[in-house]
């Protein structure tokens, strides 16, 4: 038998390329082997996050049963704690629990009270009485013993329909109740249907009961919590509404179906958060990753189980091993490609008949390249005449091609620039490179700036050529010399400007910081701003100014700092945030003066409006608003005021004997005086002239009043040492007392100058006391 000519000249054709086959048969092998094995892990990966989930999710879930727990222990507590539980004291309890807040999901608080078949008809009469003259216990048969929900909140909605049911009646429910009764603690019903159930949107239900005993605490024995028994306190659960406010939005990819203890038959499903997508049905797929897990719940138990739903992969932090795979493809491809590579490029060697069309072709690539190239490119003579340019340098000078070759490079260079490209243009022949940084005119008179690179070819049977390429940087210019702009304008600013981090670490400081503070910039590089503080100004002040530079972005206002000699010195300071684009805070910028001349300016400018510029004692500006804050303490306090209205005896003799200097001194003197004899919190003030008024609060008598007056006599009374030689003079004073006269500060000036005349008039040197009426 023969074979073919064909399929023979087929694989002698391509007998070159069985190595390379060879080994891409080998790598795809390697990588189904691989393959297996990552997805093996990513499975096991997978299996680990199921696990992780469905733990939290039970985890969270049992801690939210056992919060209602609480609950209900501290609702029993109540009980334990008052002789009495009404109605508006259960409704206050329940509503202080926010239950909507803490306790989404549940249907409410209740209490159910335990009543003996003998007292039900009194039990019923007391409950009309309360407000509700329908009331019954249902159902109506008759029983031994009963018990009835008289307290639920909210009381309204489905609630309404459990008033007065006796769950005792109902076999489910009594076998919790009395397994809470008999052992003293959290008992859950199974499945059932609440009471509260209407024909719309029907779920599962179950209650957590807890007893309430008599005297509050839990007897010992059994027969002491039978007889104890006054009801228990509970909490409806509607398992739909329950698991979606524990678990919220937790379930996207995961199914969870709770089951009444070891029941896992649709009768004893209690929730199904997939009930509303998947049919009624209760088994999962082939293959998908299933858990059950049991959670105890005070003397019963659920049993969950949690199924992984096909988008549950999706929300896993790690994906699969695609990548990986990814590469392992690539790199077998590369291996073949590699090899089939090597394989026609020894083919290609032995074609040396093709040399001269590829190096035709070549030549043309070269072409197109420098046709098509963005770099503006340029070829000229060692003159600078232009022999060669392409496109985009014409783009960049708008100029035709015809319009720039045979010209010149130098008719487009500026006279600044064009000093150093003829000298490096003379030295080529040494270095061969030609590099340096050129002002182009174009033709619309733009002015560019270009970085020049040419390289020198040529030999002895061609002539010189060099090839440039220009590369624009005129926009990088500008922003360097604004940057150079931006840094004369710091060092060369009359304000003191710093910059720190977002940490208030200082990582530039101006010349003008550095004389205003006396420090050097190397002393306060990497230092916090605080070394600059004061003291004058609390924490509070701070945290307000970081907390403005937060929330606005800047803080603008005085602010006292501390020079490196220890000088105190007021600043005008602005701070400003410099944020990223994402908003974060990366510096800030304070830009201050020193304004203390103009403060300490300030300061004597509102001394003299308010001081007597002889005495430095106050003037009647500063009295009268003195005077006014004396009357507000006075009243408040229930105090006397003393107003003292004060003429010298004698001064016009020594002014008129001594001279007016003297005179003046005499006053000073006087003012002294009068401030060392009285109370820190009284006020001195000098009318004009000899006149002096004194204000003396915190009197509790007239007495007192005169004692401090003839203490500031005796001082005024004393001789004067003026010039060397000595004075006497005297003091006559009228007094009025408030609230023992009544009247405006004026008037009650004006009183005490009316006493003082008085005073005059019998003999000066003495006082009188101003009497109304």
């Amino acid at each position: 038998m023969t074979t073919s000519p064909a399929p023979q000249k087929l694989l002698a054709r391509y007998r070159h390329y069985y190595p390379a086959l060879l080994i891409l048969l080998i790598s795809l092998s390697a990588l189904f082997v691989a393959w297996q094995d990552l997805n093996w892990r990513y499975q096991q990966r997978l299996q680990e996050y199921f696990d992780f989930e469905t733990q939290r999710l039970t985890s969270d879930i049992s801690k939210r049963m056992a919060l209602h727990g609480q609950t209900l222990r501290s609702a029993a507590g109540l009980f334990a704690a008052s002789y009495e539980v009404t109605r508006e004291d259960w409704r206050a309890f329940v509503e202080m629990l926010e239950l909507d807040r803490s306790h989404p999901g549940v249907q409410g608080v209740g209490y159910t009270v335990w009543i003996p078949a003998g007292q039900l008809e009194q039990h019923i009469a007391d409950i009309r009485r309360q407000g509700f003259p329908d009331y019954v216990v249902n159902p109506l048969e008759p029983r031994s013993e009963y018990s009835s929900i008289i307290y639920l909140e909210p009381f309204s909605g489905r609630n309404l329909r459990a008033f007065g049911y006796d769950m005792y009646s109902e076999p489910i429910r009594r076998k919790a109740m009395e397994r809470a009764r008999d052992n003293g603690e959290l008992a859950y019903t199974g499945k059932l249907v609440l009471i509260q159930e209407t024909k719309a949107d029907l779920q599962a239900g179950m209650l957590a009961y807890f007893p309430v005993y008599r005297n509050g605490s839990i007897p010992q024995t059994l027969e002491q919590r039978r007889s104890a028994l006054l009801g228990w306190v509970y909490i409806p659960y509607r398992m739909n509404d329950l698991l979606k406010a524990i678990l919220g939005q937790d379930l996207l990819a995961l199914r969870l179906e709770i089951f009444d203890q070891d029941d896992l038959s649709a009768e004893g499903l209690l929730f199904d958060s997939q009930a509303s997508l998947v049919p009624a049905a209760f088994k999962t797929d082939a293959g998908a990753m299933t858990r059950i897990q049991r959670l105890d719940l005070g003397g019963h138990f659920w049993t969950l189980r949690y199924s992984a739903m096909p988008a549950f992969s999706k929300t896993a932090r790690f994906e699969p091993p695609w990548v990986e795979v990814l590469a392992l493809v690539l790199i077998s491809f590369l291996l073949f490609f590699i090899t089939w590579a090597y394989i026609n490029a020894r083919r290609n060697a032995a074609i040396a008949l093709q040399l001269t069309e590829s190096l035709r072709q070549s030549e043309s690539r070269f072409r197109s390249l420098f046709e098509n190239s963005p770099v503006a490119y340029l070829a000229m003579d060692r003159q600078g005449n232009l022999l060669d340019v392409n496109p985009q340098l014409c783009a960049l000078l708008d100029y035709d091609i015809d319009e720039l070759i045979g010209r010149k490079l130098f008719e487009f260079i500026s006279p600044e620039t064009g000093q150093d490209f003829r000298l490096k243009l003379h030295l080529l022949n040494h270095y061969g490179l030609l590099e340096c940084e050129l002002s182009l005119l174009t033709k619309l008179g733009h002015m560019l700036t270009v970085i020049l690179d040419g390289r020198l070819q040529g030999d002895k049977a061609r002539p010189a050529v060099i090839h440039c390429i220009l590369t624009n940087i005129t926009e990088r210019k500008r922003a360097e010399d604004k940057l150079q702009l931006a840094a004369r304008v710091f060092s060369d600013a009359h304000e003191g400007i710093t910059i720190t981090d977002a940490a208030g670490n200082i990582i530039d400081a101006n010349p003008t910081f550095c004389a205003i503070t006396g420090y050097a910039r190397e002393e306060v590089i990497g230092r916090n701003h605080s070394i600059l503080q004061s003291g004058k100004h609390d924490a509070q002040f701070y945290k307000d100014l970081w907390q403005t530079l937060q929330t606005e972005g800047c803080w603008q206002g005085e602010i006292w700092n501390r020079k490196k000699s220890g000088e105190l010195y007021v600043e005008l300071l602005t701070i400003s945030a410099m944020r990223n684009r994402t908003g974060e805070i990366l510096n800030y910028v304070g830009l201050f003066s020193d304004i203390t001349q103009a403060k300490l300016q300030q300061q004597e400018l509102e001394r003299l409006a308010h001081h007597d510029p002889l005495t430095q004692l106050p003037n009647r500006i500063l009295f009268n608003d003195r005077f006014c804050q004396a009357l507000a303490r006075c009243k408040r306090d229930s105090t006397l005021l003393g107003v003292v209205y004060m003429d010298l005896d004698g001064f016009k003799q020594v002014n008129d004997q001594f001279g007016h200097e003297a005179g003046d001194t005499l006053l000073i003197e006087v003012a002294k005086r009068i401030k060392a004899n009285l109370r820190e919190d009284d006020t001195v003030c000098r009318l004009g002239g000899d006149e002096f008024a004194l204000l003396m609060g915190g009197l509790e008598s007239k007495p007192q009043c005169e004692q401090a007056l003839l203490r500031v006599h005796q001082a005024i009374s004393q001789p004067y040492y003026i010039g060397g030689q000595t004075a006497k003079i005297g003091v006559s004073s009228g007094i009025t007392l408030c609230p023992l006269d009544v009247g405006t500060p004026d008037c009650l000036l004006s009183h005490a100058d009316q006493a003082m005349y008085l005073a005059k008039q019998q003999g000066r040197g003495s006082y009188e006391f101003f009497q109304p009426g």
